[in-house]
């Protein structure tokens, strides 16, 4: 089965939400080209062939979907637990976007005995599957973008997911 158009994409709301964060998507698609060109190549080539697919339903919005990862998790004002997320690959990164008037917001990395401040404007790259991560208590108002990519689609699409970023890329 193809994959489809989140059902909360299917509202007016939702056009002029993508219309509204297509700039930012375009911002973190070139974040990702730095920082890891061949899975940012990988999302592209999906995003290409899921638009060129008549399987895929709703074309109108997909062609307004202007990331080439092909999920994001909107987080408003919560404690995210320490988690790994497993729908992904071990070499693939993940964009977390913090956002919003918060104030001592802070991204662990229980694993690697990291702390990061992560107030508003932060993007951080990681790998969700492999690094479990965590935001505590903040204070204020906050929203993260948590940007990914889905292996089951690059799948559909016949698009190898990469490999491990590596510096000799940068030679």
């Amino acid at each position: 089965m193809p994959p489809q158009v989140s059902v909360s994409l299917k509202t007016p709301e939702a056009n002029r939400w993508l219309d509204q964060i297509s700039e930012s998507n375009v911002i973190l698609n070139a974040i990702l080209a730095v920082i890891h060109p061949p899975l940012y190549r990988a999302g592209q080539e999906t995003l290409i062939r899921l638009r060129k697919s008549p399987e895929i339903k709703r074309q109108d919005l997909l062609s307004q979907w202007s990331s080439v990862f092909s999920g994001l998790s909107i987080i408003c004002n919560r404690i995210t637990p320490a988690h790994r997320d497993f729908k992904s690959q071990h070499c693939w990164y993940d964009l977390l976007v913090s956002l919003g008037p918060c104030r001592d917001c802070i991204l662990s990395l229980p694993g690697l005995g990291i702390s990061l401040e992560y107030g508003p404007g932060t993007v951080v790259g990681l790998s969700g599957m492999m690094l479990e991560h965590e935001v505590g208590s903040f204070e204020g108002e906050r929203v993260c973008y948590a940007y990914y990519m889905r292996d089951i689609v690059h799948e559909w699409a016949h698009v190898p997911g990469g490999t491990w970023m590596k510096t000799n890329l940068y030679e």
